[in-house]
């Protein structure tokens, strides 16, 4: 085994141990939750979370699909952004997908159209067609090598953007480049911004009102910049259960994927996770003592 199979490894199973602690606190914190309500003999109003994907390549169609089976039995989806009240019920859930990727057009969006569930698609318009440039997973992010599943994606083309169903796919900008935002001029910032609205405004599908953050990475007051480029509701990777009757401009999400087991999805789907929102804080301090701030707002998508 050389150094980077070693390192690999090695990374691989931090990365699997830190999954499993998520995962038992997260159930600590539902279970927690749900007994503290019965106690109080309350239940609390419905809240929203949006759950985020990457690609789905064939070999992960099943697991998908059996994800989205347990959605139609146990939640109801809606639209990542609905405003006002929730319909009562089954835990309400948004679906969205970062990078536009063909493998979504592909083996993900047959199996919504199933059930006529609605998706957002975040787009990186100076990327259609071709292979994504950036920084694909954390294990790549890590090490510095490539040959992960998602680094064989390609971005979806004009063509095939605009033959999407219109009624149950919605298009929001992911910028031009991809870029890591909080290193951006200003200048840079309002391009990657604005230009990215015209461009996905000029395949006819709509107002392009929605934006997700590369990596999930921002400063507060980008949000500004946000809004006078258009936009109305912006995304990070910070899962949170969205108020939808509140007028807050920046809505969390959970990253999912289709590896992910039925209890770990479960418990993203119903707002488990939320609790990880505490961690962002310290993740990004720590990063800067280390002097490695890019590195590590990369490898936190």
């Amino acid at each position: 085994m050389n150094f980077h199979q070693f390192l690999k490894c090695r990374t691989m199973r931090a990365i699997e141990f830190r999954r499993y602690v998520k995962i038992l606190i997260s159930l600590s914190y539902y279970a927690g939750r749900t007994i503290l309500r019965f106690i109080l003999g309350r239940s609390s109003a419905q809240r929203l979370t949006v759950l985020y994907y990457h690609g789905i390549s064939a070999e992960d169609r099943p697991a998908f699909e059996r994800q989205i089976d347990a959605l139609h039995r146990r939640a109801q989806v809606v639209p990542a952004s609905h405003r006002g009240p929730l319909p009562e019920g089954k835990k309400c859930v948004a679906i969205t997908f970062d990078d536009a990727f063909v493998s979504v057009a592909q083996n993900a969006l047959p199996k919504l159209a199933e059930y006529a569930f609605h998706s957002t698609i975040f787009v990186p318009v100076g990327w259609l067609g071709r292979a994504p440039g950036w920084v694909m997973n954390e294990i790549e992010g890590a090490i510095g090598t490539g040959g992960s599943s998602e680094a064989q994606e390609v971005v979806m083309s004009r063509e095939q953007l605009q033959a999407l169903s219109a009624s149950l796919v919605s298009l929001g900008s992911h910028t031009i480049s991809h870029p890591l935002m909080p290193s951006l001029g200003p200048k840079q910032l309002r391009e990657e911004l604005e230009d990215s609205k015209v461009r996905l405004m000029q395949l006819n599908r709509g107002p392009i009102l929605d934006f997700s953050f590369p990596y999930g990475e921002y400063d507060v007051g980008m949000l500004a910049d946000c809004r006078a480029a258009g936009y109305e509701t912006v995304y990070s990777i910070s899962s949170q259960e969205i108020d939808t009757t509140a007028p807050d401009m920046l809505r969390g999400r959970t990253k999912v994927d289709p590896s992910d087991g039925p209890l770990e999805f479960f418990l993203k789907f119903n707002g488990a996770y939320q609790w990880t929102r505490l961690t962002t804080p310290l993740k990004r301090f720590l990063g800067s003592m280390k002097g490695g701030g890019a590195r590590d707002q990369v490898t936190s998508r």
